[in-house]
């Protein structure tokens, strides 16, 4: 007996002296990350982007798989099946945390997701095809109110922020429009250049055909306005007390071992702190923004808790 228990005792240390040394070799495979739009749009950009600054600091390559629908919780749906040790992440739109609330979700962002940083956050704009007639955000509200002709407007997904942001100046304003979803933005740009659709509520998509002279933006969404278009003003100057920004992090599946994130989230404060990520964000037209672990982890419960009431309200009065 006293041999078997010796025995166990000595499995189990060499079980728990193998954990960190596992952490230490971490990685020693590739990384699959996952974007959860379309190919070609800002946040595939970014994705790619960031896996390459990323790759580097750990010293193995970081693999892009675009999953797109669904409001961009695929990444999150994908983490539930994930193998823990640190070889499949996500990148984090904020309908993550609010889909649960509207439709349901497979996954609870509190218990299935282990959340390592945010790099950077989103600046919204609502644009019209530069052909419209539509110069400012109230000519476009005005038409819409004369039902002079169909009003539609494209999003990457329903309940996105974009989304909600236009339902509330819609309610607001008393304009009369039709949301359109798409699976990402680079699908809603191509619909606003087809004329299928009569405007975009997008993220930085839209800034390389706002210089190219094809689109024209009529408000910004943030609290102040965007640096990339200081011309532009907010829907809030605007007389519509609607703000929406949004932070978007990497997060992994539950259960990672805390070493194992402790790599990552050093890596990836490396990557936010490297002034050439800085300037590849910039042309990209987001908004640096970092959040550490347990900033992020904080953030994360925070968003899920304090927009239930008002996001189930909402799904409440779409439903009437």
């Amino acid at each position: 007996m006293k041999k078997l228990f010796a025995t166990a005792a000595t499995a189990i240390g060499l079980l728990a002296a193998a954990i960190p040394a596992m952490a230490q070799n971490y990685p020693n495979r590739p990384i699959k990350l996952i974007v959860p739009y379309s190919a070609g749009g800002v946040t595939d950009q970014l994705g790619r982007t960031f896996a390459e600054f990323a790759g580097k600091r750990l010293g193995q390559p970081i693999i892009i798989e675009n999953k797109t629908g669904a409001n961009g919780t695929l990444g999150a749906v994908q983490m539930l099946s994930a193998d823990p040790a640190g070889y499949a992440l996500t990148m984090i739109p904020i309908g993550v945390f609010r889909m649960p609330h509207i439709t349901g979700a497979q996954y609870d962002p509190l218990k299935d997701l282990t959340y390592i940083s945010t790099v950077c956050g989103f600046n919204y704009y609502v644009a019209v095809n530069a052909s419209s007639p539509w110069k400012t955000l109230a000519e476009l509200v005005d038409y819409s109110k004369k039902k002079t002709g169909p009003v539609s407007y494209g999003t990457p997904g329903a309940y996105s922020s974009q989304h909600i942001g236009m339902a509330q100046l819609g309610e607001k304003a008393g304009a009369d429009w039709t949301h359109i979803p798409f699976k990402g933005d680079a699908d809603a740009m191509a619909a606003l250049l087809g004329n299928h659709i009569q405007a975009v509520v997008s993220a930085s998509s839209v800034l390389p055909y706002v210089s190219s002279g094809k689109m024209r933006v009529l408000a910004a969404l943030g609290d102040k306005r965007s640096p990339d278009l200081p011309n532009v003003p907010t829907l809030k100057e605007q007389g519509y007390p609607i703000v929406h920004t949004s932070p978007f992090g990497f997060a992994g599946p539950k259960g990672m071992d805390p070493a194992v994130v402790k790599k990552l989230e050093d890596a990836f404060r490396d990557v936010y702190n490297d002034p050439q990520f800085q300037v590849a964000l910039q042309k990209l037209g987001m908004t640096p923004l970092y959040m550490d672990q347990a900033t992020y982890t904080k953030y994360a419960r925070d968003t899920y808790l304090g927009e239930r009431d008002s996001l189930k309200a909402m799904v409440a009065s779409v439903n009437k």
